[in-house]
């Protein structure tokens, strides 16, 4: 990839036709690194629901749909009337929200702990997925206008040199053959 000083000089051929692979590999590794966390949680959500009873006020970690993707988010179930029904919490501070009362004293610790696990889980899948996020929000538009001001250059670059030779008497020496040449290279 290009490191700062790389990136005072214009890149060369090379540079360029590497950095698509490049891209796929760190993407690939953090892609490989958010299914592990994911896979981390879903193990710790198996055993918050083993270590609490079914009363209210037990953690949980939902996957709730968000921008057509799957995301990890703490809840807390509370028993009413009408039913069960999980709220959102922040995962920080999440160990604080632990019920030691009752029922739920046998195994305070051992939910703290896992609680405290979660959240410096969601913390690392939130560092993992920033840099793709900040890729997509700063590549999304440039790429559409910068499609359009090269075309914009490339006619006025067109046009410039018509004018020039014009202007030069220079005739255009590429024939027909070899413009479909220059084309394909």
């Amino acid at each position: 990839m290009l490191n700062a000083i790389e990136t005072r000089t214009p890149p060369t051929i090379d540079d360029l036709a590497s950095l698509p692979d490049e891209v796929r590999r760190v993407a690939g590794g953090i892609a490989a690194e958010v299914v592990e966390i994911d896979k981390a949680l879903t193990a710790l959500d198996e055993l918050l629901n083993l270590l609490q009873p079914p009363r209210t006020g037990k953690i949980r970690i939902e996957w709730r749909e968000r921008k057509g993707r799957r995301v990890p988010t703490p809840a807390i179930w509370s028993y009413s009337k009408a039913g069960w029904r999980a709220a959102r919490v922040p995962g920080t501070g999440l160990s604080r929200r632990v019920k030691s009362a009752r029922d739920f004293n046998d195994n305070y610790k051992q939910v703290k702990a896992i609680c405290q696990n979660v959240t410096m889980l969601l913390k690392m899948r939130e560092q993992a997925l920033a840099p793709i996020a900040m890729f997509q929000r700063a590549t999304a538009g440039t790429l559409n206008t910068n499609v359009h001001r090269l075309t914009m250059a490339c006619i006025g670059i067109d046009l410039a040199m018509g004018f020039a030779r014009q202007a030069f008497g220079v005739k255009d020496e590429a024939g027909e053959d070899d413009e479909e040449v220059l084309c394909n290279e």
